[in-house]
């Protein structure tokens, strides 16, 4: 049955009246209508709610209800998990950790809300990813932690999984690897490997670990290891050029990593295994350098650099004349000595200030120490000297002499006793002055690779940050630190798997930077919550259906760029629903 309209114009004016007809074929088979009852003239609205109620006599799914008595009776996050599963398979990580839900569990919680690893099995039930993974058995909540293990075990084999993906996907892979080191604190816990040592995160009270991590130009991680707290920069080398050699095959690799490993003896290594590098080194390392002895024999000043430059042959890089350069070699190594001019004012800057700074210090300690009632400790007011002098890096450069004084304090009784205390006097050493100041502004580039030009070695020493960039993400937004678990294995497990959540994090910044745009792949995340996998019901009726919130324009465009279409087609939205129905 169907509401059939018929118009009819009479004496200028247009009627419509509507009739429920059957339709039927006669004995020679032609379709025609029977009439089943005249309805007489409607208004538009009165004939769609007649539509409606004739659909819903024969449609068994649709119901008949007021608004009011529509509501929402679950809900599961959805967009956001479409989202980073389709990362995750980009990377063939499904099929890497075949039957493993809680693996990728962890790890997209680490994206969107990371939670402990106990609450991982409660957020993924508010989730749809048991339904895209088709698992309706859900672990119980400890399970996590047996993954952890399991995850830990497999950490080799997946570092070998993610190097062969990235060469298929990843067109920079070739061109190096940046390198580096940091460490992280750990908070309640009593692990084998946890150690004080230098405190990155500038907490020396708490013990930590060191994790070393090596990403592609791009920032993709690929290699990293977990490595006892006390573990220094320098010694983390070899074994990472070996694990290069030998598990991953690589003949050929550009190294870029930061000055604290610098070495002669690493340098040696990564020579002899037929390894490129690129580095810097440290400042005290190149005060003492021959070369830069020869290059920079004194200081230059704000109002004659660019003539000490000129006589020193320094050549500038660029056409504002910000950055000059001089190279030397000696052997295979390519120094080169690179003059910033805008850190040439900055370094004088900042130690004019922390100069000014100190001396207000001193007239403050001595005006202190004049009406001290107490005598005072020369070893005491000393070490306090030294201690701000160290940290406000002026050791070098200023020298302060303390003085004993007598103070005459006047008793209760009239009479006056004698407190010693002393007074401070500074000086700026000239020679620690020169050599502070033949420094500002300078760098020194280290290298072996011949074929890289003097500004392209500086550029790719500076895209070094992709590294500090990723440490910096993983400690905040993904919630590396602080670590409460205990054992090594897990504490290892926990590494990876913010790390591989730092993969697809960072795989939708370089896709969205590809495009033009600059919001951040953590706000994209946000933006996509809003849009859930809904359980809606009449109030009263035990029935439900489900259905996904109509997405923006902008989640629609978000779609697009990260590639889960698929996942979105209606076959595939069917098989999700299905598989989460049998979970209700």
């Amino acid at each position: 049955m169907f509401l059939k309209k018929v118009t009819i114009k009479q004496e200028g004016k247009t009627y419509n009246y509507y009739k429920i007809v059957a339709s039927y074929r006669d004995k020679d088979g032609k379709p025609k209508h029977r009439l089943i009852q005249n309805l007489g003239v409607l208004s538009e609205t009165d004939a769609e709610r007649m539509k409606l109620i004739l659909k819903a006599q024969q449609d068994s799914e649709l119901v008949l209800a007021k608004s009011s008595d529509i509501v929402v009776t679950k809900h599961w996050l959805f967009l956001p998990i479409i989202l980073l599963h389709s990362l995750w398979e980009t990377f063939q990580l499904h099929h890497f950790f075949r039957d493993s839900l809680l693996v990728e569990a962890m790890v997209l919680n680490r994206c969107i809300e990371p939670l402990s690893k106990i609450h991982v099995v409660e957020w993924m039930q508010s989730t749809v990813l048991p339904a895209v993974f088709g698992s309706p058995n859900l672990p119980d909540d400890y399970a996590v932690y047996r993954e952890l293990d399991s995850i830990n075990k497999q950490e080799n084999a997946l570092q070998t999984h993610l190097y062969t993906q990235l060469q298929r996907l990843d067109p920079t892979v070739g061109e190096g690897f940046f390198y580096d080191i940091t460490s992280t604190y750990m908070e309640g816990s009593q692990c084998v490997i946890a150690k004080l040592g230098y405190s990155r995160d500038h907490r020396p009270d708490l013990e930590q670990i060191v994790i070393a991590l090596m990403v592609t130009p791009q920032g993709s991680p690929f290699y990293w290891k977990v490595l006892e707290g006390n573990t220094q920069d320098i010694t983390t080398l070899p074994s990472v050029v070996n694990d290069l050699k030998q598990r991953f095959g690589l003949k050929t690799c550009h190294l870029v990593f930061d000055r604290g490993m610098v070495s002669s003896d690493h340098l040696d290594l990564l020579e002899t295994k037929g390894l490129t590098y690129l580095s810097a080194m440290d400042k005290d390392e190149m005060a003492c350098h021959s070369l830069f002895q020869a290059f920079v024999p004194e200081p230059a000043s704000k109002v004659d650099y660019e003539q000490i430059l000129a006589l020193h042959e320094f050549l500038p890089t660029d056409d504002n004349q910000f950055f000059y350069t001089r190279e030397g070699r000696i052997g295979k190594r390519r120094f080169i000595f690179s003059f910033d001019v805008t850190r040439f004012f900055e370094d004088i800057a900042t130690r004019e200030r922390r100069i000014t700074k100190t001396m207000t210090w001193i007239a403050e300690q001595n005006a202190k120490l004049a009406v001290a009632k107490k005598s005072r400790q020369k070893e005491a007011v000393e070490r306090e000297v030294q201690k701000i002098i160290s940290q406000r890096k002026l050791k070098s450069l200023m020298k302060v002499t303390v003085t004993p004084i007598e103070v005459k304090v006047p008793k209760k009784d009239g009479s006056i006793r004698i407190a010693h205390s002393f007074q401070l006097s500074a000086m700026i050493d000239k020679t620690g002055e020169t050599k502070m100041r033949r420094l500002d502004g300078m760098t020194c580039f280290i290298t072996n690779d011949v074929t890289i030009p003097q500004t392209e070695i500086i550029q790719r020493y500076r895209e070094k940050n992709k590294i500090e960039e990723a440490f910096r993400e993983m400690k905040s937004q993904l919630a590396l630190r602080p670590i409460h678990l205990t054992r090594p294995e897990r504490v290892k497990a926990h590494v990876t798997v913010c790390i591989l959540a730092y993969l697809l994090v960072n795989t939708m910044e370089v896709m969205l930077k590809r495009t033009g745009n600059s919001i951040s792949p953590i706000d994209v995340l946000k933006q996509v919550k809003s849009c859930q996998l809904n359980q809606v019901g009449i109030k009263g009726s035990s029935g439900y259906s489900l259905t996904v919130t109509e997405m923006t324009e902008e989640q629609i465009e978000w779609t697009k760029l990260f590639n889960c279409e698929n996942l979105l087609k209606p076959k595939v939205l069917k098989q999700i629903t299905k598989s989460l129905e049998n979970t209700l």
